[in-house]
């Protein structure tokens, strides 16, 4: 009896023991595929070429994120190209996300964009509906103090980011704002916007502005974008916003009409799926299906591409930066 209470207490050591090497090792590829963010590939501020992913409502934990994100990695792997990934919002569907330690950083976020490439690049990042349910300072406090990979960026509930340079002018601009704000939050960020691409001889070439909810939209939520129209609306046209991406409704879309940006919708980046409607003149393109946009942008020319769960490109446009803005012909679709 006493040999047995004595093997038992050695086979717990063991155990124990070897639970410890485990979460050693474990510990130890965390902080090797995590390598510092100074390991980006690419000089974002001087580059003559801007090539990121978009993708919102992703941080759902379940493994459509986690397929999506795969494919990104894929698709970077490839490209060898990559400076940045979007964040559209909806970072986070669920109430845990408490404090800056939460371990839903871990699994819906640090752990899920891994590989050789999206480990050194930045993750510009949004608030969406559903992180409001949260408590959204949590995010942003999370990028002000450099945790984790210190891949995450969120210095405010909105703000602003220059990419590439020709000539002193940036390549591109892009405005980041929370359109869960009320009235008058969305008022000033309407401001905000046409503060950041009044004319100068300092313009950006290239204007985006990404935002969770759309201002025009196919799908459930098509009936939700009043206030996003009449505030929002006017000001990307005043200042010429090339493209607006958005997500919030699950699924990809593409929208063009005259005398507006371009709005493409990518809100399939790993919740789950809402039907999306087809056949409407200005929807050039719509899947209720999981995937990502993949931007590219130069000085002379903007290509974006939807792009499947897998990586796999499935329609892919361009727009020259001769052709004049507000113009639906502008958005020229291109072969694979």
């Amino acid at each position: 009896m006493v040999i047995m209470q004595k093997t038992k207490r050695v086979i717990k050591k063991v155990i124990l023991v070897a639970g410890l090497v485990l979460l050693s090792c474990l510990a130890g590829l965390y902080i090797y595929t995590h390598l510092p963010i100074d390991r980006i590939p690419s000089d974002q501020e001087n580059s003559d070429n801007i090539t990121f992913f978009a993708l919102g409502d992703q941080g759902s934990g379940e493994p459509a994120q986690w397929m999506v994100a795969h494919g990104m990695e894929n698709l970077a792997e490839k490209k060898k190209d990559l400076d940045f990934v979007i964040l559209l919002g909806d970072n986070f569907y669920t109430r845990e996300l408490t404090s800056i330690d939460s371990p839903e950083w871990m699994s819906r976020f640090e752990h899920v964009y891994s590989g050789k490439y999206l480990d050194t690049v930045p993750f510009y990042a949004i608030l969406g509906n559903h992180d409001h349910e949260n408590d959204p300072k949590v995010q942003i406090e999370y990028a002000k103090k450099h945790l984790g990979s210190n891949r995450w960026r969120m210095p405010d509930w909105f703000y602003s980011a220059d990419f590439g340079k020709v000539n002193d002018r940036p390549i591109l601009r892009i405005v980041f704002i929370d359109t869960s704000l009320d009235h008058d939050g969305l008022v000033k960020e309407a401001g905000f916007i046409k503060d950041k691409f009044a004319d100068s001889a300092s313009a950006p070439i290239w204007k985006i502005v990404v935002g969770h909810h759309p201002v025009r939209d196919y799908g459930k939520h098509a009936n939700e974008t009043a206030e996003m129209d009449s505030i929002m609306l006017p000001a990307l046209q005043q200042v010429h916003v090339d493209l607006y991406l958005c997500g919030h409704d699950h699924n990809r879309q593409v929208i063009a009409r005259d005398g507006e940006p371009f709005y493409f919708i990518s809100g399939a980046g790993g919740a789950d799926l809402y039907p999306v409607k087809t056949g409407a003149s200005d929807l050039l393109f719509s899947k209720s299906t999981h995937g990502f946009l993949g931007l590219s942008i130069d000085k002379n020319t903007l290509k974006v591409g939807q792009y499947d769960a897998d990586g796999v490109v499935e329609a892919r446009y361009k727009i020259d930066r001769s052709c004049a803005q507000g113009k639906v012909n502008c958005l020229q679709p291109i072969s694979h």
